[in-house]
């Protein structure tokens, strides 16, 4: 299985998918995360000390050659998890595209680093226990650069406003331009009906998937306020087991189909 975790910025996107990535490695899979943010934050969310977040190796800029057939890569999956890799709790590998601080500004672009997650992506394992989850930049560069290509689902992660669903929108038809099988919606921060109403009328309305509902809890504002996993600061939480249930449903289905709403 391999997905996508994409969302406007503050829609809760990469606490969701360090949640997932985590349960799912409790769950017995081999998770490997990818946090393709310029500004990457996935580390803390998977439960890695704040203190040690800096020293997370990043992706090494040759690890990408060009070949008559195109790009592929210089070493094997299995040894860029033994040498550019973090294992965290749960048993998940960690990959990170970028410093979360770089040494200078005027530095360039992130060009060849976007087709190196992508190429990586492609060679992932895909076995029944393997799961591939990228938590991609809180933009569209993700899709206009081709990075979640070989995902086989795209979550766009939405709350119930008209930004954010917009934002989603725009995302859904970038991905299926980029032929992801499927696009699917989680609704995050859900406090009422009237909430939950607008998201199944805008997915209606633009034919998308709900994957699952996550509702407004604020024991999710508490973990960041004490820089701790949301599955390690409150682990029964409302939110915390609905991302859960989303990410097991994901599992049982194998292909990145769920159960909507």
């Amino acid at each position: 299985m391999k997905l996508a975790i994409a969302g406007k910025g503050g829609s809760g996107k990469t606490s969701i998918a360090g949640t997932m990535a985590r349960q799912l490695g409790r769950d017995g899979m081999r998770v490997l995360a990818i946090d393709a943010d310029s500004n990457p934050n996935l580390a803390l969310t998977l439960g890695i000390p704040a203190e040690q977040v800096n020293d997370v190796p990043t992706l090494p800029r040759d690890l990408l050659k060009r070949t008559d057939d195109g790009l592929e890569l210089t070493r094997t999956i299995e040894q860029v998890r033994s040498s550019h890799s973090l294992t965290g709790p749960d048993g998940v590998t960690l990959l990170v595209m970028a410093h979360p601080q770089p040494e200078e500004a005027g530095t360039g672009c992130l060009c060849s680093m976007h087709a190196t997650v992508r190429t990586l992506i492609e060679a992932a394992p895909d076995g029944d226990a393997d799961v591939t989850l990228l938590d991609t930049e809180a933009s569209p560069e993700h899709l206009t650069r081709g990075t979640a290509k070989y995902a086989e689902t795209m979550l766009a992660v939405v709350e119930p406003y008209y930004k954010s669903l917009e934002t989603a929108r725009r995302m859904a038809g970038l991905a299926k331009d980029l032929g992801l099988d499927r696009v699917m919606l989680v609704a995050n921060k859900v406090r009422d009906e009237s909430d939950l109403e607008a998201v199944r009328e805008f997915a209606a309305r633009h034919e998308l998937e709900i994957a699952g509902v996550i509702p407004f809890d604020e024991a999710m504002q508490a973990a960041e306020r004490a820089e701790r996993a949301p599955l390690d600061h409150a682990p029964d939480s409302p939110a915390v087991m609905a991302i859960g249930e989303i990410a097991r449903s994901l599992s049982r289905n194998g292909n990145g189909a769920a159960a909507g709403e």
